[in-house]
């Protein structure tokens, strides 16, 4: 890494609203797949929360050399799901990978699951977790198409 390439700072805004977002996602999915069927639900809860928090996390975190702040790969984490394309010490092919692992457990998985319910048998309840995942999926994909190619540090002062 070259001296001037800016270094992750973790704020308690940023850490906040980004592990926020993925806790709420994480578990409007679970309830999705509880719906469906309980072991489901556990399941998806069990994959996700560790695919997520203990592998993504991991694979953000691969020095401190790139953090101001150790937080273990959480502030990373927590950008991530912000709309950062740009992560100090990610390659664009990692992050865009890992985007791609999240939307597709977060947002595929429960939400197949959901329209397949209703498709059988329409449920007011399942038609609003669905619309939930959608809600949080959109606006996830919005955050990220509208925030582009701005990195961590424009991305926090723009939106928090």
């Amino acid at each position: 890494m070259s001296n001037s390439e800016p270094k992750v700072e973790a704020t308690k805004s940023s850490l906040l609203f980004g592990n926020l977002t993925a806790i709420v996602w994480i578990f409007l999915g679970t309830f999705g797949c509880w719906l469906i069927n309980t072991l489901y639900g556990y399941l998806f809860l069990a994959f996700s929360a560790f695919s997520i928090y203990i592998i993504v996390r991991r694979l953000m975190c691969n020095s401190c050399y790139y953090c101001k702040s150790c937080t273990k790969g959480i502030a990373k984490l927590s950008i991530l799901f912000l709309g950062a394309n740009s992560i100090p010490g990610l390659s664009k092919g990692s992050i865009l990978g890992m985007v791609v692992f999240v939307y597709v457990v977060l947002m595929i998985v429960p939400s197949s699951l959901l329209v397949n319910s209703l498709l059988q048998e329409f449920n007011l309840l399942n038609a609003s977790v669905l619309a939930g995942i959608l809600s949080i999926s959109i606006f996830s994909i919005v955050v990220r198409i509208k925030k582009g190619r701005q990195t961590y540090h424009s991305l926090t002062s723009s939106v928090l």
